[in-house]
């Protein structure tokens, strides 16, 4: 399924030589060091430099302030040679969970060019989202996207389903919850969070035709006893273990002898999306360029 969107991509980043002269640039801006999200951010570089997108990193060092980071994410949004702009999340804590009037993460989010925010999480994006008129989206979030598709690939309906959806962070968690919740999905949605009881968890899990997990976390696994036979169950959470191996939520070995569908980890969520982000970036261009390409066909 990500070999189609790629190939797609391909062509379109011919078309935009071809038509413009211009290749697609996305900007990477990491703080401090997360093993998780510095894999992805390689895999990225790798990736996208194969297919003709050239992505430049920013890093800082984890004790950099939120206004720093929003002065460079301003800079970027007013430079012409930038397509696409990203954050590596998570951020430190102290910019995660800045309180009251300190600059915090959505002080930086909301900093993005609205034709340029291919994670789809600034203020822009998310009333969008909220909204959820497919035919007018700007952008959406990449894991959202690539969850939502792997969804319809493999034929699994989502309209009238129970869901369950774990996790609440800002890429993944909250926009499936309202992509699937919304007229997009027209699923029942539950949302688990760490503020969760594990009892109401299970029996949300066990009641629920779907299962989407965004955790990420070693104090979490989704095991078979607390799934319905026949679910489908998609993994999004990705951690680096003890032995340096990319795992996920799920004890997958476990949950397979329940599951009808079940994503692995990793060449599991982590691929489709990679390439979803792909086709955002390509958007994002072709809005810089001033093509109108507002809406999404899943």
């Amino acid at each position: 399924m990500a070999d189609a969107i790629v190939t797609k991509v391909v062509a379109d980043v011919a078309y935009l030589k071809e038509t413009y002269d211009v290749v697609p640039q996305l900007r990477v801006i990491q703080v401090g060091t997360d093993a998780s999200s510095e894999v992805y951010l390689q895999n990225k570089i790798k990736s996208f430099s194969k297919i003709g997108i050239q992505v430049r990193p920013h890093t800082f060092e984890s004790s950099v302030s939120a206004a720093e980071v929003e002065d460079l994410v301003s800079a970027l949004s007013e430079d012409k040679s930038v397509h696409g702009i990203m954050i590596g999340l998570p951020l430190p804590t102290h910019i995660e969970n800045a309180a009251g009037s300190a600059r915090g993460k959505f002080d930086i989010f909301d900093r993005i060019h609205q034709f340029k925010d291919v994670d789809g999480v600034s203020r822009h994006s998310t009333a969008e989202l909220y909204r959820g008129q497919l035919e007018r989206l700007t952008f959406l979030p990449s894991t959202a996207l690539a969850v939502s598709r792997i969804l319809k690939f493999y034929g699994v309906e989502t309209a009238g389903k129970r869901v369950v959806v774990v996790g609440r962070n800002d890429i993944t968690g909250k926009p499936i919850h309202h992509m699937l919740g919304g007229r997009m999905g027209n699923a029942t949605v539950s949302w688990c969070h760490r503020f969760t009881p594990k009892e109401t968890h299970d029996d949300l899990t066990r009641a629920a035709d779907i299962v989407i997990t965004c955790v990420g976390s070693a104090r979490y696994q989704l095991k078979a006893d607390v799934l319905r036979s026949g679910s489908t169950v998609i993994d999004v959470g990705t951690r680096v273990d003890k032995n340096g191996n990319l795992i996920g939520d799920v004890d997958f070995n476990e949950v397979k002898q329940v599951a009808a569908f079940l994503t692995p980890v990793p060449r599991g969520v982590g691929p489709v999306t990679v390439a979803c982000l792909m086709e955002n970036v390509i958007r994002a261009t072709k809005f810089c360029v001033g093509e109108d390409v507002r809406g999404y066909q899943l």
